[in-house]
């Protein structure tokens, strides 16, 4: 069976490197839609990675009573020196 049109060059061969420049487009397209696909995946993802660790970076508690006591009271005792 052959093909109904074959591209052809004006010597009569088939034009193969129409045919390669063909594929190599084609590839390039899907290649480039996949890349642009997943880019769309990877935006939220680098958007909750980062909100993830601005949450792990917080502190989990303050500091303890006792030690804000002895801060403020050597605060006042430094205010009453001067």
């Amino acid at each position: 069976m052959q093909p109904e049109h074959v591209r052809r060059n004006p010597n009569g061969s088939i034009d193969y490197d129409f045919y390669r420049r063909r594929a190599a487009r084609l590839r390039m397209d899907k290649i480039s839609h996949s890349v642009s696909a997943t880019m769309a995946m990877v935006r939220p993802l680098i958007a909750i990675a980062l909100l993830i660790g601005t949450v792990l970076a917080m502190p989990t508690r303050g500091p303890e009573a006792p030690t804000l006591t002895l801060d403020v009271a050597a605060a006042s005792s430094a205010l009453r020196a001067e």
